[in-house]
């Protein structure tokens, strides 16, 4: 119970470092420092107070911004509450406060607006995400980036976007994950393998989200009807449907459902959530850093075997995908009876080929596709076969039933997590 509290805590302060409870900047509160600031390319040439680094947020002088972007400001003498209205779009601020309001919803600003200068600063970012701006940050050439458009390259080609997406559908499970992790709540989103519509750790984040059928075979027509400003996909899962998608809704296609922290920095880039991820993946190498000093030489020196049994009474194994990925960043290494094979996921026929699947530790993600148990009886047909308790993991006790969920079919950062918990339970690194 003590070694699950661990966990737990651990978890717990990891999220709270990426959404911001736990403060995570590049300066000290006292550091301050100009920087230049380009709009669509051009800098922009302010006059009295300037754009500023302060605290390691970007701070700029909102009334010389919303000229050059030809907003509307009004501010109300008694309250001290000032509007910036752009195109239906608003953002409500008080000097001196992080509580705003943002297109009508209350948001907290990642810092209270400050006077400098006879003007007044508030966080670029708050800007940002009320007009619908890509902000990005340049910190060795001291230069913020905002733009209008942005032209996505992507693993199909390019596609151009006028403003930072607000009704996003998304059609592979790992980019579900993605979005929790980066607070945008699709308008659609394909349903979990297991757990439907969506797995249970990510079910509250998604109340309210059309759920558009199998990430395989996703629904067309529920895509349309939601009327999406971009719909992100996947060329492994998707490529033959773009031509349908794209005529919905600008398209974006990762290059394939696994590869979750390229796919994490992609979504970060696209809905203008750079610091979430940054923060995120920064804290993930921490915990790796951490693993790895850990297991010491140990780790380089240790097999590992991923397998699942399938319906059809085969059994697989995994030298490439989610979990094996996470594996080998960690230091692991595969069997070389299964690396010296050319497939990354190579289905075992025969209880003869049983010694395929063997390493120092096994892990099993077998999951009930049906829901009837069936497979567990086939999965049991291996495990009572002789040449199956010869195994080393198995003569050692190494060999270990996951969570399909984390270790397999929901693919992205939150999952990463999880499993990496349960790597440290297994290996007794708590």
């Amino acid at each position: 119970m003590i070694r699950m509290n661990k966990r737990l805590l651990g978890f717990a302060l990891s999220l709270a470092l990426i959404f911001g409870l736990i403060p995570f900047t590049a300066a000290s509160a006292a550091t301050t420092q100009n920087v230049t600031l380009n709009l669509d390319g051009k800098k922009v040439a302010f006059t009295g107070a300037q754009p500023q680094l302060i605290g390691g947020k970007i701070f700029v002088p909102y009334a010389a911004l919303a000229a050059q972007l030809k907003a509307t400001v009004k501010t109300d003498a008694a309250s001290k509450k000032t509007t910036i209205s752009l195109n239906g779009k608003s953002i409500v601020f008080t000097p001196g406060t992080v509580n705003a309001t943002i297109n009508g919803k209350a948001v907290k600003l990642e810092g209270a607006p400050v006077s400098k200068d006879k003007s007044v600063l508030v966080p670029v970012r708050a800007i940002g995400d009320a007009f619908g701006i890509w902000v990005s940050w340049s910190g060795s050439k001291k230069t913020v980036d905002l733009n209008r458009t942005k032209t996505v390259k992507h693993a199909l080609g390019e596609t151009k976007l006028n403003g930072v997406p607000q009704r996003v559908v998304i059609l592979f499970n790992g980019m579900v994950d993605t979005s929790v992790l980066l607070g945008v709540k699709p308008v659609g989103a394909v349903e979990s393998y297991l757990q439907q519509p969506f797995y249970e750790y990510l079910r509250p984040s998604l109340i309210g989200v059309k759920d558009l059928g199998d990430e395989t075979q996703p629904n067309l027509e529920g895509v349309a009807a939601l009327k999406p400003d971009l719909i992100i996909a996947s060329k492994m899962r998707h490529e033959k449907i773009n031509d349908q998608l794209s005529k919905i809704a600008p398209t974006v296609h990762t290059e394939d459902v696994f590869s979750w922290q390229a796919n994490l920095k992609f979504a970060a880039d696209v809905l203008n959530k750079q610091p979430l991820a940054d923060a995120y993946l920064a804290n993930w190498n921490k915990r790796v850093a951490d693993f790895k000093k850990k297991m010491g030489s140990k780790v380089s020196q240790t097999e590992v075997s991923v397998i699942r049994t399938n319906p059809n009474g085969t059994a697989r194994f995994y030298v490439e995908g989610f979990a094996p990925n996470i594996l080998l960043d960690l230091g692991f290494k595969f069997p070389k009876t299964q690396t010296d094979l050319t497939q990354d996921i190579m289905n075992v026929a025969t209880k003869e080929q049983t010694p395929l699947l063997d390493a120092d530790y096994i892990f099993d993600f077998t999951v009930d596709w049906d829901g009837d148990g069936a497979v567990y009886k086939l999965q049991k047909e291996w495990i009572d076969n002789p040449l199956w308790k010869n195994l080393k993991a198995v003569k050692n006790k190494k060999y270990y039933k996951v969570n399909a969920v984390n270790w397999n079919l929901s693919g992205g950062p939150l999952a990463a997590q999880k499993m990496l918990d349960d790597l440290y339970f297994y290996f007794n690194l708590e």
